[in-house]
């Protein structure tokens, strides 16, 4: 039996993931993360914490699958704990109490009962740009 194969569509490599809007400037509230400066964001599945204090952002950026990013608050909505990413369980979890939260930011396990603030981050070129409003 001859089937039609499956074709993924994968966005070229610099390529922002399909349906990402386009980045504006940074009086816009743009903040630009250069993946040079954080390699681990090249490729799927690499995570980097990114601070830019005079963007008011401090997030942890997840390369989720090719071209597309997830930027979400780096501090836990429970106390003031920093958060990291554990990339074998796809989530955010709390060292301090275990709060655990989803990549879109939504409480999966307490005592946090407030979900991390999610930002839109688009890739564009080699850099990802993500929307701080302010």
């Amino acid at each position: 039996e001859w089937r039609e194969a499956i074709v993924l569509d994968l966005p070229p490599d610099g390529a922002a993931c399909p349906g990402a809007p386009v980045p504006g400037t940074a009086e816009e509230g743009w903040v630009e993360v250069r993946l040079a400066d954080h390699p681990a964001l090249q490729s799927p599945g690499g995570h980097a914490e990114v601070r830019v204090p005079e963007a008011l952002l401090d997030v942890v950026l997840v390369h989720t699958r090719p071209g597309c990013f997830v930027a979400l608050w780096r501090i836990c909505t429970h106390g003031d704990c920093a958060v990291d990413w554990l990339p074998a369980e796809g989530v955010m979890e709390c060292p301090c109490h275990g709060s655990r939260f989803a990549l879109d930011g939504a409480v999966l396990q307490g005592p946090a009962q407030r979900a991390l603030t999610a930002f839109t981050a688009v890739r564009h070129g080699q850099s990802v740009f993500i929307h701080r409003p302010r």
